[in-house]
Formats: C-alpha cells, structure tokens, sequence
C-alpha cells in the first residue's frame, strides 16, 4: 500500500476518513461494499499509468468504479475515474468525446448545451456510468433507432490505460477494441469514449401513465397487441411496477400499482392521438406525460437513485424474442409469490418489461463485438432484495434463489447467454454469458492483462 500512496499525489488519495470517501466508495446494492482501504482518484492518465502499473507487480485486491449505479468495490484500492470528466465536440464528424468517470447526466447536459439539437445514445437513467455502462452493452432511448452505445456504429473508439502502464486509443488494436464492446472493463481502464452524435428531434412526448393493479388483464392484453404491432423506431415503452421502497421504509405493506413509461419522438400529438392513446383511455389511467427533451426524459427515473445503498438488491436482465399475454401475466405472478413468500423483499423486487425494435440488440451479428448479442429484441428486468438494515444471510440465500428461478418461471425459453452483462450476479456464469465468444475474449484478456488483475464484475478466465 505504501508503494500505491508513493505513485499518487497527495490530493489523489483519499483515506477512510476523508469527507469525500463514503462518496467515491458507495455501491448501488448495499451488501456489494467491501470497505476499501484506500481510494484512488487519478487526475489524468499519466498519474493512472503510474497506479496500475505498481498494482500489476503488487497483489493488493483493487477494482475500477465508474461512479454510477454498479456496485464495485475492493477491499484493498478501489480506483475512481472521476477525475475523467472531459468532453468535446466534433461538429464535422458529428461524435462527442467525453471522459469515462462521468455520469450520464453530466453527458447529457453537455451535450444540449454545447451540440443543440444533437442526442448521444447513452443511458436512460442519468445515474449510470459513461464507463461502465458504456463498456457492458449500453441501452438508450435512441436503441430502436440506432443500437446500442458500445456497436460499432456508436462506440467509435475509446483510450485505454493497460495493466503495464500503456496508454492507447483502442482502434489502434482493433481486437482490443472489439472486446471492449460489451466484454466489460476487464482488459484496462478507459478513460474516455469516442460516441456518435445524431441529430435529433427537441420535443419528445414522454412520462408515466400509472393504473391500479385491477387493470392488469387489460393491460396485459393491450401491451403484448402494441409490442406485436408497433414497428416505429421512434416509440418505445416500458411496463413496469410501482415502487415499493417507500412502503419498506415505514414498515407497510405495499400493494405495487402498474405504470407506462411511453417515448416518441415524433411529438406531443402523434404521441397521445396515435402511439399511445390505447392506454390513456384504459379506465383509471392517470396521466403525468408531455413534451419534454431528451435530457428531461432520461431524468424522469432520477428519484430511484435515492436507493443508492439502501438495499440488498440484486438484478438480472434477459434479452426475449417478444412478449405475450402469458408472459405478462407470469412477470406479476412470480413478483406476487416473492412478496407473499418473504414480504422483508419488497424494498428491492421489482419487474420491469422493456419494449422495444429489434435493431435495440440486433444491428451487428453476433461476433462483430465482445458480447455476442442474443437473438431478441426486448429486455424483462427483474430486481429482488430487501433494506440494507434488514438484511441477514438467511434473507439474502432467499433473494438469490427466487430472482435465480424468476427468468426460468417466466420466459418460454430460457439461458445465461440470453442476459446481459450489465446486471452480473453470483448465479451467472460468464463462461455462458458470452458462448462462442468466449475463447477470443480469454485471448485478448491474457494478452493484456496476463496477470489477470482486472476481474471486475467476473472472472472472465474462470
């Protein structure tokens, strides 16, 4: 540890009693902290050369944190990228290049501000990290349109620190680079990205359309006939339910209502005529949409990051080929059966059905980046855990099996493969995670880091 503190200026270290230190250490999913030691916020690259350098001679534990609603941790040095917050503009080129530590929202406000009338395909919750968001797959608004943020066509390129010091701009290693698009931070640190800009419209209609649960057979109906009708890579939505957080804090029982998250970008009136009037006139719908920008839609979720380290929670996502009545009907029933089997889950189980185009997942094959994407076109999201203060052993085996079976009870068919990397868990496994993939992956990796230092979220040699 003294070798670390001798490569660091005194300003890029900060100790457990700093002020700043629960800030830079605290993890989405409370029982993912490991305490670190020591926090180390590199001010640019040379300073993060010198760091990881000393750590690939060293076996101090050390993880990379992004800042945003991952949950890395060490119990030795966690690195932070937040010192990585630059970002420019290439008009002629139309791309943004912009420092890995950021959040989206930082992103998205310097992009309305110095690139109007121009959108990136980031995240669409502000709180994610440009890194690693970025580095995992990367699902956007946009996705419909125009794919992920780590496809070819959107992650141009990216700088990346190695594990021996080395500082490169990915494209220069075209392998390399291919990794880095959804094989997830284990091969350096990247320090900045280089994103497609689009233009893009100024006036999105968009918000929450919210039910009562007795309006679940009609929406379960009237959802899977949108899903298998609508073909504009404008609209988008999501079906999802209520939060529960609040019911958990003061110890009620909570009765999740349902909720439309609704997107198109054609507008205010081709929204509410045309996309979505379906459900505003649904009986007891409650309206909360209406015109806004890009960046105001990617913010309307914000008030969930008032969980950060408030729960045990653990999720998984799995890419599905379409939806259905049915599969509808078995997300609420598995959500249903959690609560009533061990009701101390609700702070932290949620479902949450993500509609959208099949180019979302589907404009580059399955070996044209690190993450071989399945063959599917929505997302089911599903979350399971309880307050940090209630946690015990007991309560979490619990929540690890239920959200285990949950894809399993739900999907037609079901595989790790079908997941994303994105929301890793102790029951997946990374060997099935990236299939065929896999053995190109463990290449690059040995290459680059052939100390295996850099594990991440998984162990990607096993």
């Amino acid at each position: 540890m003294e070798q670390i503190r001798a490569v660091l200026a005194s300003d890029e270290i900060i100790e457990p009693s700093s002020p700043s230190y629960r800030q830079e250490t605290q993890v989405w999913s409370a029982q993912k902290d490991l305490h670190p030691k020591l926090v180390a916020q590199p001010k640019d690259t040379n300073s993060l050369s010198r760091l990881l350098k000393v750590l690939n001679e060293t076996d101090v534990e050390f993880n990379i944190r992004s800042g945003g609603c991952g949950s890395a941790s060490s119990r030795g040095v966690l690195i932070s990228m937040s010192a990585f917050d630059s970002f420019s503009f290439d008009d002629k080129e139309e791309t943004v290049t912009i420092g890995a530590g950021q959040l989206w929202r930082h992103v998205d406000a310097k992009v309305e501000e110095f690139a109007p009338g121009y959108a990136v395909p980031g995240a669409r919750c502000t709180y994610v990290g440009v890194g690693g968001g970025t580095l995992q797959g990367g699902l956007s608004w946009m996705s419909s349109e125009y794919g992920l943020t780590s496809d070819p066509q959107n992650m141009l390129d990216a700088e990346i620190v190695l594990m021996d010091g080395s500082v490169l701009w990915a494209s220069s290693d075209p392998e390399l680079l291919w990794a880095l698009r959804g094989g997830g931070g284990v091969f350096g640190a990247v320090t900045a990205l280089k994103i497609k800009a689009y233009r893009y419209p100024k006036d999105i209609y968009s918000g929450m359309i919210t039910f009562g649960r007795e309006a679940l057979p009609e929406l379960a109906c009237r959802v899977s006939e949108f899903e298998a009708t609508n073909t504009d890579p404008k609209v988008a939505m999501h079906l999802y339910c209520m939060d529960l957080i609040q019911g958990a804090f003061v110890g009620k029982p909570s009765v999740a209502g349902l909720g439309l998250m609704v997107y198109d970008a054609h507008g205010e009136e081709h929204g509410r005529n045309i996309a979505f009037k379906w459900a505003l006139d649904i009986p007891g719908a409650n309206d909360s949409t209406k015109s806004m920008n890009y960046r105001e839609v990617n913010q309307l979720n914000d008030a969930l990051e008032a969980i950060r380290g408030q729960t045990s929670q653990m999720m998984t996502a799995v890419a599905i080929p379409s939806t259905s009545e049915e599969l509808i009907k078995r997300t609420w029933n598995w959500f249903d059966q959690t609560l009533q089997r061990e009701p101390k889950l609700n702070a932290g189980t949620f479902v949450l059905i993500e509609i959208m185009q099949k180019p979302a997942l589907n404009t580059v094959s399955k070996n044209e980046t690190g993450w071989p994407r399945p063959d599917a076109r929505h997302i089911l999201q599903l979350g399971c855990g309880a307050l940090a203060k209630d946690n015990s052993p007991d309560l979490h085996q619990k929540a690890v099996k239920y959200l285990a079976d949950g894809a399993k009870q739900i999907c037609d068919v079901y595989s790790v493969s079908d997941c994303l990397p994105r929301d890793f868990e102790e029951f997946h496994d990374p060997l099935q995670l990236f299939g065929a993939n896999l053995g190109k992956l463990q290449a690059i990796k040995r290459r680059v880091d052939p100390n295996n230092r850099l594990r991440g979220a998984y162990n990607l040699l096993g």
